[in-house]
């Protein structure tokens, strides 16, 4: 029994003496040297409804699921002061507009036209009588009291003239302040009803009737209902190779083994401090079929291509630079493009050469 087993142990030891190493040959084929990036889908013009105003929701319009229109009101915010302020300004818009005080002008425009007779007529008087005090019909003192009054009526003139003038300042000034102060009243109100922004769909209401609001509380996501947008976030390490309209490989995990393209058609120009990324957004060159904002993406960005590379197995390099020919000589090579199963080689071995794997650990 013992001999026996000896002998088994013996037979093992010179098989694997005798087992050739794993081996491979260089052959040719298309590479692609790619940047990783993760992120999500978003729908076009996706974006959080927020208040420009802090109160309580009187009355949401809307549903989760919705179509929505631009400019449709989707909430509103209970404001009773803004309508009583809103009020009085339409009425001291009405007031002091200068339509409605056509009158006051039209009085005093009668009042100039009287003065400029009465000082017009003065005038003609006055010299008819430098006439006759020039003929001795009358004294000098008569004559100084028609000139006078042709002064008095001049400066009654001239008066009345700067009266319709400032008037006409006054109520233009006035009619603005109404309507600037109603049109900023009528702005606050307005503030107070939320309308949507885009054509789409609502795809989460975040509050409900009664509840706060704040400037700074997302209150509801809307989006496009058919485009979607995929936004991905790079590694600052590798933003500088990411160009406009390179090539992207995507995977969802709601399409198990399918790979979509698509291609990176904008680069944020500020890093996240916190993650040390950038926001890039890519286009689907062909959509899948249903999609809903916030699925997970990964993505693979094509930054460069050997159509006709030499390729090895990357298992079959050793320390990043050597390879084994098949008889057992280690050879350094220069390496090139790099994928999850392939390594470029740009110098030091040929096409359909053999090489083995290492055989130093």
């Amino acid at each position: 029994m013992l001999r026996n087993l000896m002998l088994v142990n013996c037979l093992w030891i010179l098989y694997n003496c005798t087992q050739k190493p794993q081996s491979t040959l260089v052959i040719q084929k298309k590479i692609n040297e790619t940047v990783y990036a993760s992120g999500n889908i978003e729908s076009s013009n996706q974006y959080q409804v927020v208040s420009l105003v802090s109160g309580y929701i009187n009355k949401i319009t809307i549903s989760e699921g919705d179509k929505v229109f631009k400019n449709q009101t989707i909430l509103e915010i209970a404001n009773e002061g803004g309508k009583i302020a809103l009020k009085n300004a339409e009425l001291n818009r009405d007031f002091t507009n200068i339509h409605q005080n056509k009158n006051k002008i039209k009085e005093l425009k009668i009042a100039l036209n009287t003065a400029k007779s009465k000082w017009l007529n003065d005038s003609i008087q006055l010299k008819r009588k430098k006439k006759l005090v020039e003929n001795n019909i009358i004294t000098s003192s008569e004559y100084e009291s028609f000139e006078i009054a042709s002064l008095v009526s001049k400066s009654n003139y001239e008066s009345t003239s700067l009266q319709l003038e400032d008037l006409l300042k006054q109520l233009k000034l006035n009619d603005e302040l109404g309507k600037g102060n109603y049109a900023q009243s009528s702005k606050l109100y307005n503030d107070y009803t939320i309308k949507s922004e885009v054509n789409g769909i609502v795809y989460s209401i975040l509050k409900k009737t009664g509840e706060l609001v704040t400037p700074q509380t997302p209150i509801a996501i809307i989006g496009g209902e058919k485009n979607y947008v995929l936004k991905l976030q790079v590694d600052e390490y590798d933003i500088t190779k990411i160009q406009l309209h390179q090539k992207v490989k995507i995977k969802l995990d709601s399409y198990r083994g399918d790979v979509f393209n698509a291609y990176i058609t904008k680069i944020s120009p500020i890093m996240n401090e916190k993650s040390k990324t950038f926001t890039i957004e890519a286009q689907f060159e062909k959509q899948p079929p249903v999609l809903y904002p916030n699925l997970t993406v990964e993505a693979n960005i094509i930054i460069k291509t050997n159509p006709k590379a030499l390729l090895i197995p990357r298992e079959f390099l050793f320390n990043e630079r050597y390879v084994f020919k098949k008889d057992g000589v280690k050879i350094r090579i220069k390496t090139g493009i790099k994928d999850l199963k392939y390594v470029e080689v740009l110098a030091g071995l040929k096409n359909n050469e053999e090489i083995i794997v290492p055989n130093e650990k």
